[in-house]
């Protein structure tokens, strides 16, 4: 059985919950959900489980940030598992009208320097 208050939690990572410079790791190598947008379409997109501190939530990459991620750690998302981003907060249009997005710059690990 599941937990509805899990199904309708709206658990999802929020631009307007953040306040941007916020460090967020990827728990999980995505699932694909199809989702209906608000001009009637099907839009298929792929779903992360991340980690901001002690909360775990749900994070949809925009193109962008997929483009971005797959730049900075390859196109196997299960390499993607464990990896960082810090969170940017932009005004862009969303179906047409201006709000706050997420832009997520992913966090490169250091080269360790041998002496």
């Amino acid at each position: 059985m599941a937990n509805a208050k899990e199904f309708f939690s709206g658990n999802f990572l929020k631009a307007e919950n953040m306040k941007g410079g916020e460090i967020i790791e990827i728990l999980d190598d995505g699932s694909v959900e199809e989702i209906n947008t608000p001009e009637g379409k099907t839009k298929t997109v792929l779903n992360f489980q991340v980690k901001l501190g002690d909360h775990e939530m749900t994070f949809t990459p925009n193109r962008a940030n997929g483009m971005a991620f797959i730049d900075a750690w390859g196109e196997n998302t299960e390499q993607w598992i464990g990896k960082r981003f810090k969170v940017v907060l932009v005004d862009t249009l969303v179906f047409g009208k201006k709000r706050k997005s997420i832009v997520a710059e992913p966090i490169l690990a250091s080269p360790v320097l041998k002496i």
